[in-house]
């Protein structure tokens, strides 16, 4: 199955078969990405340093951007965090 293909399948899913399909998959997916970025991080890392000696406000903007994205979703990623350091406390305090 091609890539294309693949995505095609994924897309066409009902939302609850997606849902589900990626969580059963989260681990291999997970290992993919990190595996991914080690093979390429110097080259993730010489194209930022491309880009910003070609427009060097795109630090700035970056910056702006992430700052705006904080505000209008303070709540939210204040939840997420408070979700996971709950969840990491109750998994290590059944691991004792």
């Amino acid at each position: 199955m091609t890539k294309s293909t693949f995505l095609d399948y994924i897309k066409s899913m009902p939302l609850s078969r997606k849902q589900e399909y990626y969580l059963n998959n989260r681990e291999k997916r997970l290992r993919y990405q990190r595996e991914y970025y080690h093979r390429n991080k110097d080259w993730i890392k010489r194209k930022k340093e491309l880009k910003e000696a070609e427009d060097p406000d795109i630090p700035l903007r970056q910056k702006e951007y992430n700052k705006k994205y904080y505000i209008n979703n303070k709540e939210r990623i204040k939840k997420q965090r408070r979700n996971r350091r709950l969840r990491l406390k109750s998994e290590r305090s059944e691991n004792l």
